[in-house]
């Protein structure tokens, strides 16, 4: 594979080191607090949380008599939230993928949390209860709401139903907002909500080029398409994803004569499980797509780095993927 798909951690690094030390071109990470630390907004309890309607659905009211000290967190980015807000400690269940280095902000402290499971899809209403939280946050991604959440409701379970995925800034911004009202930690959820709001912002000068996001997933590349966060990162940084051009809405499986027939100016890889390029060599030395002038343009960097889950770190992802955006362009 070429020489230029290791820039990826050459890149990072130099922009990382930009970033902090520079005082005005994104916002640090957003100070969190102790493990375990009662906030402020801990004592303003019972509190009453309205839940924004999710599309197609009615507003909701959410009433809490005291802060949760049990929290089951269903989806990756939930739990990335409610431990960077500093109540690791109060978690009882998470997702498994987010103590993947390659995934996971918090591998420390969310390792520590007694409970997981593989996805949010695969869980049924009983696995929850039986842990006994008094509190459940919950996003419709895996479509949870529908299988357990009306179970849970019923069962007089305070439940966070999120309105929204994790598909943009504004609503990465907006859940993050209802977690901090739901668990108390309302003061770093604004201080999060701000570091993300400064630091996502438009390229200057975006280059407009056309680019092909890959992820390994299953075991094979996955082409990122639809309402994926990575492509509003894209966006941000500049570039225009050619997975609207081949008529694909929804992540999955690519074959070499897609990527031929895209003929993208450049690839971006996000590898999803910490191996790497593995995965993606097989498609990328196919000779037809090895022969495209954009498959000798490729940027391999981690999930969070452009996952909503990663929270702050997509800041630095964003100005990484906008100066190798800048850079090929400058080459050509």
């Amino acid at each position: 594979m070429s020489s230029r798909r290791l820039v990826a951690p050459v890149l990072l690094a130099a922009v990382a080191t930009l970033l902090l030390a520079s005082c005005g071109q994104a916002a640090p990470p957003a100070p969190t607090a102790e493990p375990g630390a009662p906030s402020a907004a801990a004592a303003d309890f019972p509190r009453t949380i309205t839940v924004p309607a999710a599309p197609g659905g009615t507003e909701s009211r959410l009433d809490l008599a005291a802060a949760p000290q049990t929290i089951a967190a269903l989806d990756y980015e939930s739990a990335e939230v409610i431990a960077e807000l500093g109540l690791a400690e109060r978690l009882v269940l998470v997702p498994e993928a987010v103590t993947n280095p390659a995934l996971g902000g918090h591998i420390a402290e969310l390792s520590e949390v007694p409970h997981t499971i593989p996805v949010a899809m695969a869980l049924d209403a009983e696995t929850v209860l039986a842990l006994a939280p008094d509190l459940v946050v919950m996003s419709p991604r895996h479509g949870a709401e529908d299988t357990i959440g009306s179970v849970l409701d019923q069962a007089g379970t305070p439940t966070l139903q999120l309105p929204d995925s994790w598909t943009d800034v504004a609503h990465v911004t907006s859940n993050i907002d209802l977690i901090g009202q739901a668990t108390g930690g309302d003061a770093a959820a604004v201080a999060l909500t701000e570091a993300l709001t400064s630091g996502l912002t438009p390229a200057a000068d975006p280059s407009g080029a056309r680019v092909l996001v890959l992820s390994n997933q299953a075991g094979r590349p996955f082409i990122t398409a639809g309402a994926a966060f990575p492509l509003r990162v894209l966006d941000l940084a500049g570039g225009v994803s050619v997975s609207e051009e081949l008529g694909i809405t929804t992540t999955g499986p690519i074959s070499a004569e897609q990527i031929v027939a895209a003929d993208p100016d450049a690839i971006l890889l996000i590898d999803m499980n910490g191996s790497g390029e593995r995965l993606f060599t097989d498609l990328l030395d196919n000779p037809a797509v090895a022969a495209l002038p954009g498959a000798q343009r490729t940027l391999l960097v981690a999930g969070r780095d452009v996952q909503a889950l990663g929270l702050t770190v997509t800041i630095v992802g964003l100005h990484t993927i906008t100066e190798w955006l800048a850079a090929e362009t400058a080459a050509e």
